[in-house]
């Protein structure tokens, strides 16, 4: 699962600040369900598509430091997200609150990895990984690579830095 591993890269880092680096097992990332659908493409590909799980434990930091990284990937890597509520396939995430004043976030994050399987001229198939497109509103966008809440920086990603 390529996304899974791209996001939990790009969470790690931007929280980097708040030590999930340095205690991993303060962020936890499952996939508790998924399917593979059948495209009828080209290609004969199809696609995985599952809910990716991230939860963050005893968190004692605000919800907008885990939310700013999360959607600056998502508009990367799953843009259509961006438009979509929970109730119609869009992202969920829940808090519990804990009597230390910190808190456990979860959320949930429907994701989909094309595959496909290109003929050979010798016979067989060679399975490729397509690389995402990128959403035609980041084309000609700078990123988002450091975020300010009060003058604290709450998210920072070095992807794509020149």
């Amino acid at each position: 699962m390529r996304k899974l591993n791209s996001l939990k890269d790009h969470m790690t880092a931007a929280l980097s600040h708040r030590g999930i680096g340095q205690n991993p097992a303060d962020m936890h990332f499952a996939i508790p369900s998924g399917s593979l659908i059948g495209t009828a493409r080209i290609g004969h590909g199809f696609e995985y598509r599952y809910t990716l799980v991230m939860a963050i434990l005893d968190c004692a930091w605000s919800l907008d430091e885990i939310t700013v990284p999360l959607m600056a990937w998502v508009a990367r890597w799953q843009s259509e997200l961006l438009s979509l509520t929970a109730d119609n396939g869009g992202i969920e995430w829940e808090v519990e609150l804990l009597d230390d004043g910190k808190a456990d976030i979860m959320i949930r994050i429907p994701l989909n990895e094309a595959v496909a399987l290109k003929l050979r001229p010798d016979g067989g198939h060679d399975m490729t990984r397509p690389e995402e497109p990128v959403p035609f509103a980041l084309e000609q966008s700078a990123p988002l690579h450091r975020v300010y809440l009060d003058d604290e920086l709450i998210a920072r990603c070095d992807h794509d830095v020149d």
